[in-house]
């Protein structure tokens, strides 16, 4: 059993770092709004505790919209258009300098376990894990393989490490993904019933989903897409009808939102089981942990229904993040500045006195959280798709949506048809009144202009790693993601 060292407080010993260990949890697929400490409906009581202890910050985005990609921003602190990840299937570039890589170069033990394919180590987002479990052999099948595997069992996976690596390791650094909001949504009993209206389980596959967005496509355009069509093409064509519209729920939408809050719940006892796990082995009250979502879902709020990776609304650049620290400091802190997933790694960096390296783009949210002066800037946010609006010169995603935000104000840009977006989120968090639809009042105007000028800025310093997608594997990386949900386009 791996056995916690005394404490290393700078109190104690200036030199020392003030926290020992790390502990950095992705949600998956996980809006913020379905977080309850962030007022959402599902009872998440672990993570309700970790922000009541320690830091909230209240308006957090993913830089991008699908699972490697967000997860290339959070490792390397550095926006898709530097590490140059497109989307799911790529490979990131060793030249990145990855989280784990300097934790690792600062005396610290390094160990994931994953729970999806999209991050599986053949991807390279293992850089500088000296331990990467990706194993996801069916337990009631050894000789199958799956495309994901279950809250419960990343929690298993990782403290089962923890007590192989005994006592030896003086620092840890341990990541754990937990994909199980992703579609589809099948949560284990008790919580497949917990959010049901009658009580009864619910549970979903994909087929439910494509189900429910193409009945929304059809009131707006007549017309069935599905996802498939839309992920190649996008909003362009007959499709672009769809662009601003909003469906209202329907009984296969609210079988799909419970079946949803029910894997959120799941996620968050499994959750509890490894933060027990660590009190249990001596090393909660000396182990950091951050918490933060990829990038969210949209249901039926917006026009890319039941969809992550085609737009960039709130439903799914909202993330929960949380920063719970094992001496109490910072307790009950909540930041409303809005901030990118990229600035994780230097605020952890930071907290764990360790240099930033020079590529980091994120801003360290250490003076955020002791209640200083602090001014983020702002905050971009890129789609992943559509797959047929990727450019051969320069950052491939250009031409797919983006966004950036300050303060309350959001602006959208699409150029592969054309789209452009303004909301105010303080006076519309829901997105549903976009301001270019009418004339501008001065003030709005004056935004719009230094958010296009923002985003120009901001495209412009494009300088993106080569990458490619997985084509040493390309058949079974593409029938895999495609059973996650994705298509499997290598273009």
């Amino acid at each position: 059993m791996l056995l916690a060292l005394p404490a290393a407080c700078g109190a104690e010993d200036p030199g020392a770092p003030p926290y020992r260990h790390l502990l950095l949890i992705s949600l998956d697929t996980t809006r913020a709004d379905h977080i309850g400490c962030y007022g959402g409906r599902v009872a998440t009581p672990v993570l309700d505790e970790l922000a009541a202890t320690g830091v909230q910050f209240a308006h957090a985005n993913t830089a991008a919209t699908t699972t490697l990609a967000a997860h290339t921003s959070l490792m390397t602190g550095t926006w898709p258009h530097t590490h140059g990840v497109i989307r799911n299937g790529f490979v990131v570039d060793e030249a990145n300098v990855m989280l784990a890589e300097v934790l690792r170069d600062a005396g610290f033990h390094t160990a994931a376990a994953i729970g999806s394919f999209a991050i599986a180590e053949r991807f390279a987002i293992g850089q500088g894990f000296a331990h990467f479990d990706e194993d996801f052999a069916d337990p009631s099948a050894p000789d199958v393989y799956r495309d994901e595997r279950s809250a419960e069992e990343v929690t298993a996976a990782l403290l089962a490490h923890l007590d192989g690596v005994g006592d030896s390791a003086e620092r840890l650094f341990l990541f754990a993904h937990y994909f199980d909001p992703h579609n589809p949504y099948a949560p284990p009993a008790p919580f497949d019933s917990d959010y049901s209206a009658d009580g009864a389980p619910v549970t979903s596959d994909n087929d439910d989903l494509e189900a429910a967005a193409s009945a929304h496509q059809r009131v707006v355009t007549g017309q069935a897409f599905g996802h498939a069509p839309l992920m190649a093409f996008g909003f362009s064509g007959l499709a672009q009808a769809l662009v601003g519209s909003v469906g209202q729920p329907t009984e296969l939408d609210q079988r799909l939102a419970d079946a949803y809050a029910g894997e959120v719940a799941y996620m968050d006892a499994a959750i509890g089981k490894l933060l027990d796990g660590l009190r249990e082995r001596g090393l909660y009250d000396e182990t950091l942990i951050v918490v933060v979502g990829d990038h969210g879902e949209t249901f039926w709020e917006h026009h890319d229904f039941w969809n992550h990776g085609l737009w960039v609304y709130e439903t799914t650049v909202h993330v929960p993040l949380l920063i719970h620290c094992p001496d109490g400091r910072y307790a009950g802190v909540q930041v409303n500045e809005p901030v990118s997933s990229i600035d994780v790694f230097p605020t952890l960096c930071e907290l764990l006195s360790v240099p930033v390296p020079q590529r980091c783009e994120g801003v360290s949210l250490v003076s955020a959280m002791e209640g200083l002066e602090f001014e983020r800037g702002p905050v971009f946010v890129g789609a992943t798709q559509p797959f047929r609006a990727e450019r051969e010169d320069g950052w491939t995603n250009r031409e797919k949506p983006v966004c950036v935000r300050d303060g309350p104000w959001k602006y959208v840009r699409s150029r592969y048809n054309k789209v452009e977006q303004l909301f105010h989120l303080g006076r519309d968090p829901r997105e549903q009144n976009d301001l270019l639809r009418n004339d501008l009042r001065p003030r709005a105007a004056q935004r719009l202009a230094a958010l296009r000028a923002a985003l120009d800025a901001w495209e412009a310093s494009a300088t993106p790693l080569p990458t490619q997608f997985d084509f040493e594997n390309a058949e079974e990386t593409r029938r895999r993601l495609q059973g996650l949900g994705y298509s499997g386009e290598d273009r």
